[in-house]
């Protein structure tokens, strides 16, 4: 088909080695009720049969659907949706995870609410499913200032095409977080940024995989403090976000990481990691213990007892007694 004719949204598929589900996910994708989507598959090296997935379904579809594919040798996710975004000529501009899949009309709502809006960035909510299609979670987010930044991921989201080149947007080379980076640096740009309680996109959550695996080192190569140097540098002067929002969330992390990490290490080396990372937002933002969404009541549109957790967390760093908590978290967890 004609790239030339009017595209509303360019999806945009990095592959590596993703013959499995590959399928499914693009389907979801071919099927889409709304008219004017190009799909954009980068394939990153892969050495399965990933590309006779892709080579199939574009002779099957040539004539209904726009289908690019491009292959380029194995560079990461990241390299890949910024070559993706290069050639991304629709309107809007969205992601998928060679896993997931989307409702046939997840594009059809998440477009008609982004033209209503005249938004700059609309974010969903999604569910969570296992390899059997299960639904382990649903997360379906409120029109409010924080739910956005709930949603870290670059799926699930619809970014107008003339932002992310207006002010060059891209995904950031790093082992931890090149997804936060390019979210929030959209966020921050966005004038009309919206959640929308829309939940058509499914993800597919693999605890066994071997990102998630190596996301559990604790090492310099898996550390979380290179992506909140790239924020800080990238972000600041803030223009649409809020510095005790972006605050709230540096402490979000750092909680979460050192729960995710600390599982299976020595109290000792999870420890030290807590403390490397506190001693970067004491630096950085020196009124942490102060901020104004340590409650149970804030802030709105966070999970209540996500808010509770965080705050009693960030009550023991103040007190001191973190490692106390880490002593006994890392035996009972194993």
């Amino acid at each position: 088909m004609d790239r030339d004719s009017k595209i509303k949204i360019s999806v945009i598929v990095p592959v590596f080695n993703g013959e499995r589900y590959l399928g499914a996910c693009l389907k979801s994708l071919l099927n889409q009720t709304l008219d004017g989507i190009e799909i954009i598959v980068v394939d990153n090296g892969s050495t399965d049969n990933s590309l006779a997935v892709v080579e199939e379904l574009i002779d099957k579809w040539a004539d209904k659907r726009k289908i690019y594919f491009i292959q380029e040798s194995k560079q990461g996710n990241s390299y890949a949706r910024n070559l993706g975004m290069k050639h991304a000529q629709g309107e809007y501009i969205a992601f998928s995870d060679q896993d997931d899949h989307v409702e046939r009309d997840f594009f059809e709502r998440m477009y008609g609410r982004a033209k209503e809006l005249d938004a700059d960035v609309l974010v969903s909510g999604y569910q969570s499913v296992d390899s059997n299609g299960n639904t382990k979670r649903i997360m379906k987010l409120t029109d409010d200032y924080w739910s956005p930044f709930r949603m870290t991921a670059p799926w699930g989201k619809l970014y107008k095409r003339e932002l992310i080149e207006e002010h060059e947007i891209s995904f950031l080379p790093v082992n931890k977080g090149e997804d936060v980076y390019f979210s929030f640096n959209a966020y921050n740009q966005a004038e009309r940024l919206f959640s929308v309680p829309i939940v058509g996109y499914s993800w597919f959550s693999n605890s066994e995989s071997l990102s998630h695996t190596q996301h559990r080192q604790i090492n310099e190569n898996n550390s979380i403090l290179p992506l909140f140097d790239k924020l800080q540098e990238s972000l600041y002067p803030l223009k649409t976000i809020k510095k005790e929002y972006l605050e709230y969330f540096f402490i979000k992390t750092i909680a979460h990481e050192t729960m995710f990490c600390a599982r299976g290490k020595p109290i000792d080396v999870a420890y030290a990691y807590f403390e490397e990372m506190c001693k970067w937002i004491d630096e950085n933002y020196p009124e942490n213990e102060r901020n104004s969404n340590l409650s149970f009541f804030t802030p709105v549109g966070e999970e209540f007892k996500r808010r509770i957790f965080i705050t009693w967390f960030w009550h023991m760093k103040k007190k001191g007694t973190i490692k106390r908590f880490l002593s006994l978290y890392v035996k009972i967890a194993g």
